[in-house]
């Protein structure tokens, strides 16, 4: 099956003063200020006024993701003005071109097959997977298909079962491996790993790497601080887990 990744390319940006009209419409909505907006964005309180005096390029791509996130609309329509206004990481868009087809978010956060990556501190879309409904239905069997999400996974150590760059499917309803065994998204202390989990027979959790070279082995005994993101139910190099 075919599926694409739309995403926003600063060229894609829209001319500055429609820009403008729409972050502070975004804006009012969310009853955000330019110093919140700023902080959120992790830009200089005179960069996002700038911005919204249309004194000043409207932001990157990495940026615009970041505000719409905030302000809780679509990164897609506040860059370029394009569908609707509302959007959260919870959506799930139904394409237009064609009924069975499901626009599923790709988040910015990413999975480390290694030393770790940092957890930010929402879940920023910065694109989407288009899949169809019907596909989804027959081999991912998901609880709740809102509860899908695209991450990006780096690193080695869950090779050959995962490559570096490869894209995940995961199910962030499901996050309970007691009950089902599988490669999960964690967070430790603030940050995102990718792991196989399993119960021993003690009932503790074992967390391990796939990859032979590099194999580690951890056991899970109440005294850390772990987080279960979701399960990873498909590989985007055609690989169901």
């Amino acid at each position: 099956m075919k599926a694409t990744i739309v995403s926003i390319d600063s060229a894609m940006i829209s001319t500055m003063v429609d820009y403008k009209e729409r972050l502070e419409k975004a804006m009012k909505a969310a009853g955000v200020d330019i110093t919140e907006l700023a902080r959120s964005v992790g830009v200089s309180y005179q960069a996002a006024r700038k911005v919204l005096e249309g004194e000043s390029k409207a932001f990157t791509a990495e940026n615009n993701a970041k505000a719409a996130a905030r302000l809780n609309v679509s990164s897609d329509w506040l860059a370029t003005g394009m569908g609707d206004m509302a959007r959260n990481a919870n959506s799930i868009v139904f394409s237009e071109e064609n009924e069975d087809l499901v626009r599923i978010p790709l988040l910015a956060n990413s999975g480390s097959m290694g030393k770790g990556n940092d957890t930010l501190d929402a879940d920023y879309v910065v694109g989407d997977l288009a899949l169809s409904a019907h596909w989804i239905n027959q081999h991912i069997k998901p609880g709740n298909i809102r509860e899908l999400k695209f991450i990006h996974a780096h690193g080695e150590s869950m090779s050959p079962t995962f490559s570096d760059g490869d894209v995940l499917l995961v199910d962030v309803g499901s996050r309970d491996p007691a009950s089902h065994e599988g490669v999960y998204v964690l967070d430790v202390h603030g940050q995102t790993f990718i792991k196989r989990v399993r119960m021993r027979m003690s009932g503790s959790l074992e967390v391990s790497s796939d990859n032979p070279n590099i194999k580690t082995v951890d056991e899970l005994n109440g005294d850390h601080q772990v987080r279960v993101l979701g399960r990873v139910v498909w590989a985007w190099n055609g690989q169901k887990l």
